[in-house]
């Protein structure tokens, strides 16, 4: 369950899912890895304008990294601290 809401503010770090490859774009959504990135803009309740900002899908443009941008709802966002306890969680699992 997502942890994001209402109060995520523009600059925010988060995780979101979004494809590293081709191939995990056209597979199922769910599936797609949680990748570092921060709000952009809020674009409504439950919409955010997110800066996907990894290593493996930087660009160049005139001398500069450039990272894709893309639109998600709360679905497809999380925290970070949310990685972090939900690996927490699996290891105290018997």
């Amino acid at each position: 369950m997502s942890d994001i809401n209402a109060a995520a503010a523009e600059d925010s770090w988060v995780e979101v899912r979004y494809p590293l490859t081709s191939e995990q774009e056209r597979g199922d959504r769910a599936a797609w890895p949680w990748l570092p990135g921060w709000v952009v803009s809020i674009c409504g309740p439950d919409e955010w304008e997110i800066c996907v900002q990894t290593p493996e899908l930087a660009a160049e443009h005139e001398g500069e990294a450039v990272y894709p941008v893309c639109f998600r709802d709360a679905s497809e966002l999380r925290y970070p601290e949310a990685e972090a306890e939900a690996e927490r969680e699996a290891e105290a699992e018997p």
